[in-house]
């Protein structure tokens, strides 16, 4: 490189805070040096917002009438169908000092109706269901056991979830305890049942998980460098020695992911950073050193092969498609794989769960059928009793509670009283849907009262609807928000207190009136 190209470097490298060693590591070991300065433009300008619509709660082409009603612009994310580019919104949606698009104040965000996730993060659950994500598909879904190996703060999780409909059984391992109560958040946002939680080490998995599983997704702990679009700090301090520390925890998790693999089961490894090192070294790595066979991702979507590398990984950069850089490979296990199963017949969790007596589960059914016109419990789902509260467990909870400690599983469904039942917010968020009765429509203010912990006003509306006195379900725009109590003049509000939001604000400009 010419002391011109060196200056010329320093300008554009200060503007975007990237070091200077990145920039010759890179060029040295993945950036060509035609793509030089598209990679150095791309990583200055901010990244475009994307969200997914979670098809559990919303459809697709409902989701697209309710941007049009909203002006909110969306354009096809290619490798993912529920995956949309938000191109522009209204003022009213955008901050008034930055001009960022504020979608996680619409009431549709914390409804559930979509996740606010990157592009290229919706990358590693399409190349782990291929069969599942691609466009017009109609595949037969059977039940699966799926692990994400390190999952908060969920936006694969909840995709994953949505890819199978809700059958299945996901194990989300997570090590840090504060990041897995913000993944049990937004599992219960995006009313996600079927995921059975862990808090591990993901490296001691594997001994007790070996070939479990029927798909395995790592998203592994890496160094970020594909982030700066979104935190222009990530490449401003970069050094090799972490990148290779971190390469070293990378290579321990995904020899672990392909262990808990069933023969004939799939592996997707993936991370937002760009070196090899963390990359196509730790793929390498598992190839080396098990039976791992390599999925080529060339056919993933139209247009891979612009990120496609020699060996059949996806090396996305932030200029390929205007995104986060992410690096995506897919390894299968042959069917003749050897697997060692651990085998126990204790439960591994300190609390105990009984099974329903008849008494009190057809009280359950005989209640949410006659009050909610819910009948439609989940069958080969497991439901248990633990004192008062009713659970309801994905189907392998049972086995695999017998091999590692949970952190939570399931959802609680309801407490039960000689007398009477009382339902939970988890309910209502993953089958409030289902329910034909006791259902009320309230307005956007409204909804923001109830987010607020407020009870609501009864309207007149409301009191001629035929409710029966007790439990309802509030909706917006024709979605559960949350749970109510219908008290004479009023609807007592039934929101758990850590999710009310004191400072809500729900502005929509004109189209609130």
């Amino acid at each position: 490189m010419n002391h011109q190209n060196e200056s010329e470097l320093s300008q554009h490298t200060s503007s975007v805070n990237i070091s200077a060693d990145f920039l010759q590591h890179a060029q040295a070991s993945f950036l060509p040096s035609d793509q030089l300065e598209l990679f150095i433009e791309a990583c200055g300008r901010p990244l475009r917002k994307s969200i997914r619509v979670n098809t559990l709660k919303c459809r697709i082409a409902e989701f697209l009438s309710i941007a049009r009603e909203l002006c909110i612009e969306l354009s096809p994310v290619p490798w993912c169908q529920q995956g949309f580019w938000v191109d522009d919104c209204p003022a009213w949606l955008k901050d008034s000092k930055t001009g960022e698009f504020q979608l996680g104040n619409l009431p549709q965000h914390i409804q559930g109706l979509f996740y606010i996730q990157e592009a290229s993060s919706m990358l590693p659950p399409s190349a782990l269901l291929p069969h599942l994500s691609a466009a017009g598909a109609q595949p037969n879904i059977k039940e699966c056991r799926v692990l994400d190996l390190a999952a908060a703060p969920g936006s694969k999780t909840t995709q994953i979830a949505a890819l199978l409909n809700g059958i299945g059984t996901i194990l989300a391992n997570e090590l840090s305890a504060s990041r897995v109560k913000s993944l049990y958040a937004n599992l219960v946002r995006c009313g996600v049942a079927n995921v059975c939680l862990t808090q591990f080490d993901g490296r001691k998995l594997a001994e007790r998980l070996d070939g479990q599983f029927d798909y395995v997704l790592l998203d592994a702990p890496c160094g970020g460098e594909g982030t700066v679009r979104k935190d222009p700090k990530a490449l401003q301090h970069w050094r090799l020695d972490k990148v290779l520390e971190i390469s070293e925890l990378q290579k321990s998790l995904i020899l672990t992911g392909y262990r808990c693999l069933k023969p004939g089961g799939r592996l997707v490894y993936s991370t937002c950073t760009l070196s090899p090192e963390e990359n196509q070294q730790v793929a390498a790595h598992l190839l080396e050193n098990s039976d791992a066979q390599l999925t080529d991702l060339s056919n993933l979507f139209l247009g891979a092969d612009k990120a496609i590398t020699e060996e059949g990984y996806l090396h996305v950069l932030p200029h390929t498609y205007d995104s986060e850089g992410f690096f995506v490979a897919a390894f299968v296990k042959p069917d003749t794989a050897i697997t060692t199963h651990y085998q126990s017949s204790k439960d591994n969790n300190r609390v105990v769960f009984e099974g329903l007596s008849k008494p009190v589960k057809q009280q359950l059914i005989d209640y949410y059928t006659s009050h909610f016109g819910w009948n439609s419990f989940p069958k080969g789902w497991d439901i248990k009793q633990r004192d008062k509260e009713i659970w309801l467990f994905p189907t392998d909870d049972p086995a695999l509670r017998k091999l590692v400690r949970f952190n939570r599983s399931g959802i609680k469904l309801a407490e039960i009283y000689p007398n009477k039942i009382r339902s939970t917010h988890e309910f209502v968020q993953c089958f409030g849907h289902l329910g034909e009765l006791q259902k009320v429509e309230v307005s956007l203010s409204q909804a923001e009262d109830y987010y607020k912990g407020r009870n609501l006003e009864l309207l007149p509306s409301v009191e001629n609807a035929g409710l029966k006195q007790g439990e309802v379900i509030l909706l917006h725009g024709n979605h559960p928000i949350g749970l109510g109590t219908l008290q004479k003049n009023k609807i007592k509000n039934q929101l758990p207190r850590d999710l009310v939001r004191d400072q809500i604000k729900f502005t929509l400009g004109e189209k609130s009136n």
